[in-house]
């Protein structure tokens, strides 16, 4: 017999998209877009702040890596908090911090005050993550998941290029505290948008045996066109809940696969998202260009979510992302070696963004099938939180490399192998169900 899960993501497959599940995707997009903005923000603001404040590149990197250590605490701490409060709730209180410490930023006027906003807004994005993740990937039906996801995430590089583009006009003329004000009051613009627009989860809210949470689950049914008659006659089935399903059952080792792709794919891709607009300024280039590269790195990630995302439908999702991650691998060492050659440098970070980033978000939609939904925020949570220990030591690593001297090349290249090492390791992240097909199968023939 289906479970009460199965009934209704059954329901969700065999209807076309309503406007309430893309409102649910656009509002998370948006959302997204402010992480990705007030995340980078730093990044573009880093030369500014380096020669205004007179820092080395190991200071430069510890600061970088504040707002990441931030996020492995949201991510693991707060993020699976959601499947106990709900992912609404977390959104939106992560999201009023999220705007707050970005827009505290602006004031800060020492290193140290610096670090600490840094690190409450990583705390905010970790949080909000994993929500975002779960709400999107449970209001789609199973053929447009990855798309869904992947447009989702795509909010991410788009804040980038945002930011990039704001910070090229800004900054010469306002300072780098301006950038970090435009994004503090952006984001808490959109707190209200959420309040009116943003539901609750059907899968949070029908286990529940409550007035309010039944009567918030029949308001969403009927704006969906779902039978919640139907659904609630299958029983809930779940083998634990929370930390238990993702630690002790059957999906620890699938899950322990996943945390290591994360962790391998993080360390690169920070690295290369702090450490771009300050390494080629550096190797000669001028400020304005530096952070054109910044958003073309972004630019080539977004449209390499969306095309994995798309062709993950036709193709399968393990053998695209594997080839996406060795060629990821493979443009970032080539951008390495390029620092003169303008035109070659910023089709290179295209590439390179195209191939690595959209290929570590296929690991969230691999996230988001990988555990039921009575967990699936807190193994979300603490897959992202095991990414954020590489995107700590990504940046951390960068400035302790360039303090030493080494060549551009040199480093690029060594921070591009784990992203080869993840193509191998993304196989072993399957459903158990999905494994125990496999080996009842083999043991038939």
């Amino acid at each position: 017999m289906a479970d009460l899960s199965q009934s209704l993501q059954s329901q969700l497959d065999a209807k076309p998209l309503a406007p309430l599940q893309w409102q649910v995707v656009f509002l998370c997009w948006l959302v997204n877009i402010l992480d990705g903005f007030d995340l980078l923000a730093i990044s573009f603001a880093a030369p500014s702040i380096a020669k205004t404040w007179m820092l080395d590149p190991q200071t430069l990197g510890i600061v970088f890596s504040s707002g990441l250590v931030g996020m492995t605490v949201g991510s693991l701490l707060l993020g699976p908090a959601a499947d106990r409060i709900g992912r609404r709730p977390m959104i939106i209180l992560a999201t009023t911090v999220l705007g707050l410490s970005t827009l505290a930023t602006a004031a800060a006027t020492s290193v140290g005050q610096l670090l600490l906003l840094r690190c409450i807004t990583g705390i905010a994005i970790g949080a909000l993550l994993p929500s975002l993740n779960t709400l999107v990937a449970e209001y789609t039906p199973d053929r447009r998941r990855n798309l869904a996801i992947s447009f989702m995430h795509l909010g991410y590089p788009v804040g980038g290029i945002a930011g990039g583009f704001i910070a090229s006009q800004l900054i010469p003329t306002a300072g780098w505290e301006a950038l970090f004000l435009v994004g503090g009051l952006f984001t808490l613009a959109t707190v209200p948008v959420l309040l009116l627009g943003l539901p609750e989860s059907l899968q949070y809210l029908l286990p529940k045996d409550q007035p309010k949470a039944r009567a918030a689950a029949d308001r969403i049914a009927v704006r969906l066109g779902i039978d919640l008659q139907a659904a609630r006659a299958q029983p809930l089935v779940f083998s634990a809940s929370g930390f238990r399903d993702v630690l002790r059952g059957p999906w620890l080792a699938p899950g322990v696969a996943l945390w290591t792709c994360f962790f391998l794919g993080n360390l690169t891709l920070y690295f290369l998202l702090n450490w771009t607009p300050t390494v080629l300024v550096e190797a000669g280039l001028s400020s304005e260009k530096a952070i054109r590269a910044g958003m073309m790195l972004n630019l080539g990630g977004g449209i390499g979510m969306l095309t994995l995302g798309y062709l993950s439908a036709r193709w399968s999702m393990y053998r695209m992302m594997s080839g996406f991650f060795v060629m990821g691998g493979v443009f970032i060492i080539a951008l390495g070696q390029v620092t003169r050659a303008v035109d070659l440098l910023f089709g290179l970070t295209i590439l390179a963004g195209f191939f690595s980033l959209g290929g570590l978000i296929g690991l969230y939609s691999l996230a988001a099938r990988l555990y039921p939904d009575a967990s699936r925020a807190t193994g979300i949570g603490l897959a992202l939180g095991a990414g954020r220990f590489g995107a700590i030591l990504g940046p951390y690593a960068g400035g302790v490399l360039i303090s030493l001297g080494w060549p551009m090349g040199r480093y690029f290249a060594l921070l591009a192998l784990p992203l080869i090492a993840v193509a191998a390791i993304l196989w072993r992240v399957r459903p158990p169900s999905v494994v125990a097909a496999r080996v009842t199968t083999k043991s038939a023939e």
